[in-house]
């Protein structure tokens, strides 16, 4: 049997790969002795049977000797047996140790901080669960260890500025990119600060956020680093790798959002320049950055960020990537044929990557901004990006910055300027009619500037922008900017901003520099758009969901808020059967149809997944909540068309209503949720709404959910048997395995209820593992103790497990581990849900193994025939929904009938499922069915419940009903 271990999972007879089962010694043996999680079965003494007493971590209880005399050699057994238990339990320990740090490490990875913050906290938790005295994140440079974040040295410690020398084990570890523990040697001399400690041994942890990086760990225990721990520890370096570049995209994101007004504001180009290199610098998060200007033939380096002050243009390559030689001739640029494309270019300087991305301006390189690192490794595909956005922003800063310089310069030169820029510059008197118009009013909006002389300057302004312009003119003091919308020559509206000082005249007229922003609105707006709307489906997401409600709550009014929560059922089949890409095409096509039942004021939203949200600003009651998610459910009813199929979906709708300055979004969304799920525990495509009921039910889900994560190891689950035998004779012929839970608050919770759960969380993988071993050794006593007697054991498969192959690899070594023979062991797998092509592979191997495939509920659902073609099954179970209804119903036992028939085509094993009545037997039998099941015979009962309907009675009949 197997283990899982959350904290420390300990089941039945498997502890940390060591399991101790059917012992035999002379024939005697020795069943179910629990010992701190670990169960010795089976150990036979001479025909005593020793039943389980826990012993300190091990249980050996009692030993009943039935007459036999003590054989020799069993004491040096049992010590076998506690020794392998010792071994066990301290391997269950070791792994429990290395999950609860994993937990706890990936707990304070997960909270939200900057990034210096989370370095910080990683360190102190690694040094606090691994009881090291130094933790440390180090780069290797040269032969030096450079240390950029510790725990556990000081802050003047001069690892930190002159680095330690390298260990052969350090390198190791870079080159071999795997984690490296060993003990320190001490005849090699130990760095000034480990000496002092004591330290003896180490781990080196690559990091993935450079070639050069470590994640090293220092104790003073002789006690060298577990290779449990070492994967710990590879996987939280992992982890916190994602988790650092995840932090520094959202950071970039952000600055970047508030680069162009801080570099716009600028008028003067040094200034520019500088601010804009800092920005570089803090957006791309490299070493070094620096911005050249091209003049011409000629590139000049104007502003630079990150560099030593004592890093002059001429140092020494290796020690900083700026080139020497400024000015420089463009064609002497390395990638200047990519650069006057307008294209970013990549290249390597020594030891530097370095990426350069121009600004264009007229279809030429205006200006290159330069970013470079230390590591040998090309910037992403994020950071161009960034870049290429910054670089948009840079070359309008210019632009106006350059204007203003020229402005500045002489006011005698305003027309010869004004007639040479792109920009559009006006001059406005006091009754806000155009004085002067340039020349490019007609290349940028397509004005004659002749014509607008004498015009009032807002017949152009978009009428809804106008009193944000007139604002800004009315508080005019010195230099102010306004963005707003103009109507261009040929009638479309056109994103404008515009720079507005007053003239040096005192008439009162002012002087705006305006230019067309339509291209950085897109990219602002896109920007925006990304952040708060779905990729797929074009909807709002769920921030733009709890904005939208936030804004709606906070209205005074008499109406309420409505909001439904919809989900679509069995979603999850149409992926799994039809791929993701017919998944994603009906996501669009519910869209559309969702998108036709909501008023102009309303919100549809894709929540996440198969989930959408409706937000009903302003109704009166419930009722009106109801009445659209009806007609939200008629939209769905006609069939959608994928991939030349046709799928017909439901949905299930839950709604509710909130008052304004009263309720909250949070409190809408949960309570919502919850009327969604009694939705679908009522039978899905329909619509509830929100009560007190629901959300007890909701909160109860979420408990079930948590407590079966730890239910195996609580040995709250059971097996529990149910006969399957043969009509004519009521021989038992075979046992289905079915898994029970007995909650310890609950009571007894239905297979219906928490396989799902099981199969979601993934807990089916170990629960499933558990039960295949209790069945073979159930059946491996019943064999012994019924020699002769021919018995099989059929358990239960979920898809979900023959999904991942070392799982089907471990129900074969399961099944062989307690010595059944495969062909005594059935697998039935349900037909609700769909089965891949790589399922079919492992199964195809499990059954070449000789274990048999039984399709489980067959006529339920969409895929029973191909199901036939496309796995290798060898028997049918009819379902109980047919059993029932064949006495009564002429329609259900010309089912029966007619799957009796394909069995019989295709030689499969039939059995029926749900017998209860004996009008139904006789049926069964007359239609040609041989075997099967239900509580005419027996419910499914424990195993020695199970084992008396084995026992012959002189007499009577073993059905034992409910």
């Amino acid at each position: 049997m197997t283990h899982s271990v959350y904290g420390s999972d300990v089941s039945g007879t498997d502890l940390n790969n060591a399991a101790v089962s059917n012992a035999g010694v002379n024939g005697a043996s020795m069943n179910g002795a629990p010992m701190n999680g670990a169960a010795m079965n089976g150990a036979a003494m001479n025909g005593a049977s020793m039943n389980g007493a826990p012993m300190n971590g091990a249980a050996v209880n009692g030993a009943a000797m039935n007459g036999a005399a003590a054989v020799s050699g069993a004491e040096v057994r049992v010590a076998r047996l506690e020794a392998q238990l010792a071994a066990a339990t301290a391997a269950a320990q070791e792994a429990y140790r290395d999950t609860t740090r994993l937990i706890r490490l990936l707990t304070v990875i997960s909270q939200p901080s900057s990034s210096a913050d989370l370095v910080e906290d990683t360190l102190s938790t690694l040094s606090d669960v691994f009881a090291a005295d130094v933790v440390c994140i180090g780069r290797l440079v040269g032969d030096k260890l450079t240390i950029q974040s510790s725990c556990g040295l000081t802050e003047g410690d001069p690892a930190h500025t002159e680095g330690w020398s390298a260990s052969n084990t350090a390198r190791t570890a870079l080159a071999d990119r795997r984690t490296v523990a060993a003990a320190y040697d001490h005849s090699v001399e130990l760095p000034p600060a480990l000496a002092t400690l004591g330290v003896r041994t180490a781990a080196w942890v690559p990091l993935a956020t450079g070639p050069d990086e470590l994640l090293i760990l220092y104790r003073r225990s002789e006690e060298l680093f577990t290779s449990g721990e070492q994967q710990v520890l590879s996987s939280v370096a992992d982890r916190l790798c994602l988790a650092l570049r995840s932090r520094e995209r959202s950071a970039a994101t952000e600055r970047l959002a508030e680069c162009g007004p801080r570099l716009t504001r600028h008028l003067d180009l040094e200034p520019l320049l500088s601010e804009a290199a800092e920005l570089l610098h803090q957006l791309t998060c490299s070493q070094r950055a620096w911005i050249a200007v091209v003049d011409g033939d000629t590139a000049e380096l104007r502003s630079r960020a990150g560099l030593a002050l004592q890093e002059g243009l001429g140092s020494p390559e290796g020690q900083s990537p700026v080139p020497a030689g400024w000015p420089r001739p463009v064609v002497e640029l390395p990638g200047w044929e990519t650069l006057v494309q307008g294209q970013p270019h990549h290249g390597v300087d020594g030891s530097h990557a370095v990426l350069c991305v121009p600004v264009m301006r007229a279809d030429a390189p205006t200006a290159l901004l330069y970013v470079a690192r230390d590591a040998r490794r090309p910037f992403l595909a994020d950071v161009v990006e960034v870049c290429t956005v910054f670089a948009n922003y840079l070359g309008a800063a210019l632009v106006n910055a350059q204007l203003y310089q020229a402005l500045a310069r002489s006011e005698a030169s305003l027309r010869l300027i004004t007639d040479s820029i792109s920009d559009m510059i006006a001059v406005i008197d006091a009754d806000n009619r155009f004085i002067y118009a340039s020349p490019s009013y007609a290349r940028e909006l397509g004005y004659d500037p002749a014509t607008l002389i004498g015009q009032p300057a807002a017949d152009m302004i978009y009428l809804d922008d106008l009193e944000s312009v007139r604002a800004v003119r009315g508080e005019l003091a010195g230099l102010s900017k306004v963005e707003y919308r103009v109507w261009d020559g040929n009638g479309s509206l056109v994103w404008v901003e515009s720079a507005l000082r007053p003239a040096p005249s005192e008439d009162g007229s002012i002087v705006v520099s305006s230019r067309i922003v339509d291209e950085r609105k897109w990219l602002e707006e896109e920007l925006r758009q990304r952040a708060t709307h779905d990729p797929l489906t074009g909807l709002a997401n769920r921030a733009l969901v709890g904005e939208f409600l936030d804004e709606a709550l906070s209205v005074p009014d008499i109406t309420e808020v409505g909001l439904l929560f919809c989900d679509l059922d069995k979603f999850k089949a149409i992926n799994d059967r039809l791929g993701h890409e017919a998944g994603d095409q009906l996501l669009v096509q519910v869209t559309d149809r969702l998108s036709r039942c909501l008023r102009p004021t309303d919100l549809l939203a894709r929540f996440g997944g198969d989930e959408f949200v409706f937000v009903l600003d302003g109704v009166n009651d419930l009722t009106e909540v109801t009445e659209v998610g009806r007609r939200v459910l008629r939209a769905l009813d006609k069939p959608f068309q994928l991939a030349n199929e046709w799928v017909q979906m439901s949905a299930s709708v839950g709604g509710v209503t909130g008052t304004r300055r009263q309720t909250t979004a949070s409190d809408m969304l949960r309570d919502a949720d919850a009327a969604m799920y009694q939705a679908k525990e009522n039978g899905r495509g329909l619509v509830e709404v929100f009560d007190v009921d629901a959300s007890t039910r909701s909160r109860d889900r979420l408990d079930i959910r948590s407590d079966l994560q730890r239910a195996l190891e609580r040995n709250q689950l059971s097996v529990h048997y149910q006969p399957i035998w043969a009509l004519d004779s009521g021989e038992i012929v075979s046992f289905e395995a079915l898994v029970r839970w007995h909650h310890p608050e609950r009571g007894p919770i239905g297979p219906d209820v928490f396989i799902p759960f099981a199969e979601e969380t993934g807990a089916i993988v170990e629960i499933g593992r558990w039960v295949m071993a209790q069945a073979c050794r159930q059946l491996v006593s019943w064999q012994q103790r019924f020699p002769g007697r021919p018995l099989g054991i059929n358990v239960n498969v979920s898809p979900a497990q023959l999904r991942r192959p070392e799982v089907a690899a471990d129900l074969l070594a399961a099944i062989r581990d307690t010595g059944v023979e495969p062909a005594d062991v059935w697998l039935e797998v349900t037909e609700h849900s769909y089965v891949h092509d790589d399922v079919t592979q492992w199964a195809t191997a499990l059954r070449a193994s000789g274990a048999h495939f039984a399709l489980d509920d067959f006529g339920t659902s969409y895929c029973s025939l191909a199901y036939l073609k496309r796995f290798p099954i060898e028997g049918l179970k009819i379902d109980r929904s047919f059993v029932s209804g064949m006495v009564d119903g002429s329609a259900d036992r010309s089912i029966v009938r007619a799957v009796l028939a394909i069995a019989e085509s295709l030689d499969l094993r039939v059995v029926a499922e749900g017998i209860e009545t004996e009008e139904q037997r006789e049926m069964l039998i007359e239609l040609g069915c041989r075997t099967g099941q239900g509580y005419l015979m027996s419910r499914p009962v424990t195993a020695d419940e199970a084992t008396a309907l084995l026992i012959p009675v002189q007499g009577s009949s073993h059905r034992l009903t409910a």
